[in-house]
């Protein structure tokens, strides 16, 4: 199924409500933002790594931000929600934003189906992740409460409200941070949750979309994707390629970047 098909295929699910923009200040503050993790725990754990032991000046903050797509299509999406929601050491923050992939995760869980579209676009790995094997039910003939009833017993709540509270962008005083881009000329409060999680042909133009930097995921190429007002650091990690991470610094930027070994 196209990624077009997904995104209208269903219409009929719960959907949540509209989510939180944040706007912070950030004084004193280095911002790592990272891309696409898609359930790729062991480059996540190796990419924080690197940015601790690089980042070594105990005068300045750190913010951790992920850009969204935490899950689907790799191996172990419930480590990766299990590691943002661990703890980091004195002066650091975690803060993940919502991907179209959580989204649809989480609006999977609202309404599970077993004909959802969301399982041939990496669902089914993410509920492999979790224990739940959606080829075993279908096999034993299982129904959709057979499903929910499965996933209720799988899926921590804290993961569930996890997903639920994730904002869908991050505005400072240098920049944007969104899963996908923005709708060209629009204000950030009267962006639609869907663009921010879903743009792409619309927002990688030789335009800016906005007064400032926008920091984004969701559209791969091997290395980060620079273009007018806009820097993009999905580099394919659940395809072979590195897990990328923009440091921030006012407007310095420098990239870290792990690859599997």
């Amino acid at each position: 199924m196209t990624t077009d098909a997904i995104q209208h295929a269903d219409d009929r699910n719960v959907r949540s409500a509209r989510r939180r923009r944040l706007q912070r200040q950030l004084p004193n503050t280095d911002i790592f933002a990272i891309g696409d993790v898609h359930g790729c725990l062991e480059l996540q754990k190796k990419l924080e790594q690197l940015i601790l032991e690089e980042s070594n000046d105990v005068s300045r903050n750190k913010l951790i931000l992920y850009l969204g797509d935490l899950v689907d299509r790799g191996p172990d999406s419930k480590g990766v929600i299990d590691h943002c929601l661990s703890p980091l050491p004195e002066g650091c923050e975690r803060l993940s934003l919502c991907g179209n992939h959580d989204q649809l995760f989480f609006e999977f869980l609202l309404a599970p189906s077993l004909s959802a579209a969301w399982l041939d676009f990496g669902g089914q790995e993410t509920l492999m992740s979790y224990g739940v094997d959606i080829n075993q039910l279908i096999a034993g003939r299982a129904n959709d409460e057979d499903l929910a009833l499965a996933l209720s017993e799988a899926i921590p709540g804290e993961h569930v409200r996890f997903l639920e509270a994730l904002p869908v962008a991050l505005t400072v005083p240098e920049a944007y941070f969104v899963h996908a881009g923005m709708r060209i000329g629009v204000p950030m409060e009267d962006q639609e949750d869907h663009d921010l999680m879903w743009i792409r042909e619309d927002f990688l133009v030789d335009e800016a979309a906005s007064d400032r930097l926008v920091v984004h995921g969701h559209s791969p190429a091997p290395t980060p994707r620079m273009g007018p007002g806009r820097i993009g650091i999905h580099t394919k990690a659940v395809g072979g390629g590195p897990l990328t991470a923009l440091h921030l610094n006012g407007e310095t930027t420098r990239f870290f970047s792990v690859a599997a070994e």
